[in-house]
């Protein structure tokens, strides 16, 4: 029970920089996906919200939603995972 939480943080961080390096490099559209599917969310948000179609929507609610931005978020996640690892990987070492 002693190596389980660092084993956990480890494969934790394993997974985070797998997934921020397929945002960072948009491997199979992730990162244009995800930036679609958040334009969609703010579409339908601000259609509820205010009645009127997605036609006048201001650009204000876009401008976050572009694909260099998740290309951004997955280099920040790749840092956190590989913090994550390092971390677990010490901590292992550690108590083994």
């Amino acid at each position: 029970m002693r190596i389980a939480l660092p084993a956990l943080v480890a494969i934790g961080g394993l997974a985070a920089v797998v997934f921020g390096i397929r945002l960072v490099f948009n491997i199979g559209g992730t990162a244009d996906s995800y930036a679609a599917m958040a334009r969609a969310r703010s579409e339908r948000i601000y259609r509820r919200l205010t009645g009127s179609n997605s036609l006048t929507m201001p650009p204000v609610t876009t401008r976050g939603l572009t694909t260099t931005n998740f290309r951004v978020r997955g280099a920040a996640l790749t840092f956190a995972g590989l913090l994550m690892v390092t971390a677990g990987t010490v901590l292992l070492s550690m108590r083994l």
